[in-house]
């Protein structure tokens, strides 16, 4: 065998020794970096900001969380595709990164079942949101409403977001035609719902929490299979005659495809742990978000579905990116 040949064939070995090498070493060589797909102060930036300084306590290694907007959430995912298998980059994805980008937006190059999946850590669910003085009381007066104006206008956090999708998600189940007016935000839905400008809106529910209980905004019905402990007294869309409406957005921890398993899997048991911590628990709680740790064959499977899911409804509704 010439050099060149035994060259050749050393380096897939060298590659591969190399790479174990650093798997076992892991995580004493670097600082671990959380991609967040939004700025600071959204769902998985709170999550992360929670529970990592557990996980770093446990690893010996500090956790970094590095906001990346961009791309409705897809500029992150982006990020992830392009890093190095090595357990030193994480994302923190959402139902907008993993699910509704990828469906709205299929430019962006990054397919989220290849991700390295580590676990599940919390849910936020969506809720039917109208004005205090709408004739609409519940889910069924809501679509009478609806069929009974010319005009009916939802709003939206903007076009592709987790509000757009669950609204035309509600539109298929129940045939009822509202016109989508897309604003900056959620909070800037949320005020023009409260200024009259729109008749309703999806959106999670933490936000909404304190305009209900001042009783400036009627929650109608919440999009998930079981009733929310933060508001136990609201029915579910479900329970309200009308099926398949669920909808939230959720926080997961990802890797990059081809982190190793021993990586993933002691991932998943520190955040498992940081999850299980009292006070970590109260927090995510006590925002109204509810705990939702899994294994990482769970999330994997949650990833799966949930493309599957927004993909369908983003086609059927022709949701276009901007």
């Amino acid at each position: 065998m010439n050099i060149t040949r035994r060259a050749a064939f050393a380096a897939p070995l060298i590659a591969l020794a190399t790479g174990a090498r650093a798997q076992a070493e892991w995580p004493k060589a670097q600082p671990i970096k959380v991609l967040i797909p939004f700025a600071p102060g959204g769902v998985p930036d709170i999550i992360s900001r929670i529970v990592t300084p557990r996980m770093s306590e446990a690893l010996g290694q500090a956790f970094v969380v590095d906001n990346k907007p961009g791309a409705g959430g897809g500029l992150a995912g982006q990020l992830l595709a392009q890093a190095a298998p090595d357990g030193y980059t994480l994302l923190m994805g959402t139902v907008s990164t993993m699910s509704i980008v990828p469906a709205v937006n299929p430019s962006l190059k990054y397919d989220p079942t290849s991700f390295a999946a580590i676990g599940l850590a919390a849910i936020v669910p969506m809720v039917a949101l109208v004005r205090a003085e709408s004739p609409a009381k519940d889910i069924q007066g809501l679509i009478a409403l609806i069929k009974s104006s010319p005009k009916f206008d939802y709003g939206s956090s903007g076009n592709g977001s987790i509000l757009h999708l669950t609204a035309e998600l509600f539109k298929l189940r129940t045939g009822v035609k509202m016109q989508h007016i897309p604003y900056r935000g959620s909070a800037p839905a949320l005020q023009a719902l409260l200024a009259g400008e729109v008749d309703v809106v999806f959106d999670a529910l933490p936000p909404a929490i304190g305009q209900i209980k001042a009783g400036k905004l009627r929650a109608l019905g919440l999009a998930m299979a079981k009733r929310s402990p933060v508001l136990p007294e609201l029915p579910t869309i479900g329970e309200q005659g009308v099926a398949g409406v669920e909808a939230y957005t959720w926080a997961g921890l990802y890797a990059p495809a081809g982190t190793s398993a021993a990586t993933v899997n002691r991932l998943n048991a520190e955040l498992l742990k940081s999850l299980k911590d009292p006070e970590n628990a109260r927090k995510i709680t006590e925002l109204g978000y509810e705990l939702a740790p899994s294994t990482p064959a769970e999330l994997a499977a949650h990833t799966v579905a949930e493309l599957k899911k927004w993909t369908e409804v983003a086609r059927a509704a022709d949701v276009k990116p901007d």
